[in-house]
């Protein structure tokens, strides 16, 4: 082989290779506070599927730092250190974002459980509506969605601690409650089982909070092929599918269907 053709081959090699590098998408994500094993790999499916689905090869990677939702909708919003992250927004904050339109926890986020400390259960158990729930303190960080919930709603809440600090509130008893997701309050709860926690009986906070993709106005276009792959998966029945698996026994798990609703107005 001469050396023209030995040069030439090697051109095509480097240029096969950049070529595909340029196809390859790398989706930036934003370091977890907290692990959450299930509903990380639910989300990573998701993905994966969605851009297969429309023949986009992609990387997952995350960044090195944790971040709450503040400064994700920051980065987001300068599109820097990530690419997109999973949340719910109110409009006028989600109106600087473009997003996927397909609810990806099917509106589950919006049903809350109360830890409370077991000597309070009896207390709890007697709480059927908003008004006997307001003279009572909840914990919750400022930086969290449901605090602008629960303050919407009339409800006194200590957004001031950090998360030793809210645990410790409600085992010494200066908090009554911790409002936690349906979807998370399962490993919550693995987490504090020294402590003397459990969910209040019988009722369950409620009101609309539906996740989607969110990604800075500059990838448009990824969002555009996120979109169209869950639009694909949805119709195939594996966005339910995968639902299923990963939350399927939520319902039952919490007796969700068996618990007196107390409803909440969104922080819109």
């Amino acid at each position: 082989m001469t050396t023209i053709w030995r040069l030439l081959l090697l051109f095509l090699a480097l240029h096969c290779s950049y070529a595909i590098a340029q196809s390859q998408i790398v989706i930036q994500l934003a370091k977890p506070i907290y692990t959450d094993a299930v509903k990380q790999q639910y989300i990573h499916k998701i993905l994966t599927k969605s851009f297969a689905a429309v023949n986009a090869d992609i990387i997952i990677r995350y960044d090195s730092q944790p971040m709450n939702d503040k400064r994700i909708v920051e980065q987001l919003s300068h599109n820097k250190a990530i690419t997109l992250a999973w949340l719910s927004l109110p409009s006028q904050l989600s109106n600087t974002l473009v997003k996927t339109t397909i609810p990806i926890y099917k509106g589950l986020h919006g049903k809350r459980l109360l830890i409370i400390h077991k000597k309070e259960q009896l207390k709890f158990k007697a709480i059927k509506n908003l008004e006997q729930l307001r003279p009572l303190l909840a914990v919750q960080q400022q930086s969290w969605s449901d605090y602008d919930v629960l303050k919407a709603n009339g409800l006194s809440v200590n957004g001031e601690l950090d998360y030793a600090g809210m645990v410790k509130a409600l085992e010494s008893g200066l908090a009554d409650y911790f409002p936690r997701s349906a979807l998370a309050i399962g490993v919550e709860l693995q987490r504090l089982q020294q402590t003397n926690f459990v969910i209040a009986p019988d009722i369950m906070l409620q009101y609309p909070n539906d996740y989607y993709f969110y990604l800075s106005k500059e990838n448009q276009n990824i969002r555009d092929l996120l979109e169209q792959g869950m639009q694909k998966i949805q119709q195939s029945g594996e966005l339910e599918q995968l639902y299923l698996q990963h939350f399927g026994d939520v319902e039952k798990q919490f007796s969700l269907s068996q618990r007196h609703i107390i409803n909440l107005k969104n922080r819109e």
